[in-house]
């Protein structure tokens, strides 16, 4: 009973706005070399593979296609932000890669790419954000760690599901990031 009135008696004491960040060491990221975008139309992550290097990597559970510019891709580095130039598609052979300003998201469909841009040799960013369509998605930074877990859930997605919201129960996928819409100017 003693150890109840306790707990009652700290929770009063935490101020409002830390209340709801949960455990020590859950605090969000300010930086990291790891973002990712989950909702039930599509799946983006961006990784630093090396100093200056993203890759993106999509998945898309929707029925239609949408194109995506490269120069729509955006990063927020320390003291700047960057727009992607080119994305490079690799072929997997002895042959380069293929620039590309923009790619052709196919309904149930993955796909992943390297993404070219002044980036400075970062190894971590501050952000990064999608604009898609009318909308804007905002990739939630990630640790390494949750960074792989969700890499594996993806990886078991069924594609030719008729029916995705199985995989989504099935592989406890939560949504990641924010999608909002784009602001006309």
């Amino acid at each position: 009973m003693i150890g109840l009135l306790l707990l009652f008696f700290f929770i009063g004491q935490i101020p409002a706005d830390q209340s709801h960040t949960g455990p020590p060491g859950t605090r969000p990221l300010e930086k990291s070399a790891y973002f990712a975008f989950v909702d039930r139309d599509y799946i983006f992550t961006v990784e630093v593979v090396r100093p200056g290097i993203p890759l993106l990597n999509f998945v898309s559970v929707t029925d239609q296609n949408v194109k995506l510019q490269a120069k729509n891709v955006r990063f927020t580095l320390e003291n700047r932000k960057a727009a992607a130039k080119t994305f490079s598609i690799e072929t997997g052979g002895a042959s380069p890669a293929i620039p590309t300003v923009f790619l052709t998201i196919h309904p149930r469909s993955s796909f992943g790419v390297r993404v070219n841009g002044d980036f400075e040799n970062a190894q971590e960013f501050l952000g990064v954000a999608i604009r898609l369509g009318s909308e804007e998605l905002k990739l939630a930074p990630l640790t390494n760690f949750d960074f792989e877990i969700l890499a594996s859930k993806v990886n078991q997605i069924n594609l030719g599901s008729p029916d995705f919201s199985d995989d989504w129960r099935v592989l406890k996928l939560r949504n990641l990031g924010e999608r909002t819409p784009v602001r006309r100017q």
